[in-house]
């Protein structure tokens, strides 16, 4: 579905560029936006990598454990105590990705988790929905995407957007632990 919306719009703005007889424009434009998306996506990929390696160091140095011991016990507290120590490990993991900014190496850990959290029920137990809200909400002590995509666009200082992603997704997370809370009682 989203192709054939792609293609209708790609299209149409060929189309209204012909009519309007700047049709050479038009194409050069679309070429030079697929080669800046191009560029982009390698940067991105790139920097992925680099992450992505720097979270394989932050794992063997032990960064990731250090951390992950300082979330484990607020996500007992949070979570409840009735977690298996395996589930606890990959949420932890997974949270620790993403607050780091790893949100695609996240993913995996993530539903790794969701399948150790998920019970025998067709309905998600609170613990997982908490969970599912954190994550999506995710603090982010290191916005890497971002970062990685204003230094594509050429930012002098494409870091600086650190401080403002850890305020709003600090606000998010506590916002959406909240409201589960607020949830859980009242159900």
């Amino acid at each position: 579905m989203l192709q054939a919306v792609f293609a209708a719009l790609m299209g149409s703005a060929l189309l209204w560029g012909l009519m309007r007889g700047e049709g050479a424009a038009a194409a050069m434009a679309m070429l030079e936006a697929s080669r800046e998306a191009v560029n982009t996506a390698l940067l991105l990929a790139g920097a992925f990598g680099l992450f992505c390696g720097m979270l394989a160091m932050l794992r063997q140095s032990g960064a990731v454990g250090w951390l992950s011991g300082r979330v484990r016990p607020l996500l007992r507290l949070l979570l409840g105590k009735g977690l298996t120590e395996e589930a606890l490990e990959s949420v932890t993991l997974n949270l620790t990705a993403n607050m780091l900014g790893l949100g695609s190496a996240a993913t995996p850990l993530g539903l790794e988790a969701a399948r150790k959290m998920g019970g025998s029920g067709e309905a998600a137990s609170n613990a997982l929905c908490l969970f599912l809200v954190i994550n999506a909400s995710s603090v982010q002590l290191m916005p890497t995407t971002v970062i990685a995509l204003r230094a594509a666009e050429g930012s002098a200082a494409p870091g600086s957007v650190i401080f403002p992603a850890l305020l709003a997704t600090a606000i998010s997370t506590l916002t959406g632990i909240i409201a589960c809370k607020i949830g859980e009682r009242l159900a």
